[in-house]
């Protein structure tokens, strides 16, 4: 193959390779929308501000996640309740 042969297959894979992307961005732009109104929704029945309700969903994953580790170390040995 000729450099300039190797310089168009190069080309075409970039062009597939920029399309699955903007193919993925289209994906990821659509679930960003709706974890974005799913939260709007949240805050339009709860009557808290978004700044409190926002502190109160980090506090509850922290906890999730305490437990989470919790769990795990009971598992492998390391703590028992």
């Amino acid at each position: 193959m000729s450099k300039e042969e190797e310089l168009l297959e190069r080309e075409k894979r970039l062009a597939e390779r920029e399309k699955e992307i903007e193919t993925r961005e289209k994906k990821l732009d659509a679930f960003s929308a709706a974890v974005q109104d799913r939260k709007e929704a949240w805050y339009d029945h709860v009557r808290l501000s978004e700044k409190q309700l926002t502190v109160i969903i980090r506090i509850v994953y922290a906890l999730l996640g305490i437990v989470a580790v919790l769990i795990i170390l009971e598992a492998t040995g390391i703590f028992k309740l």
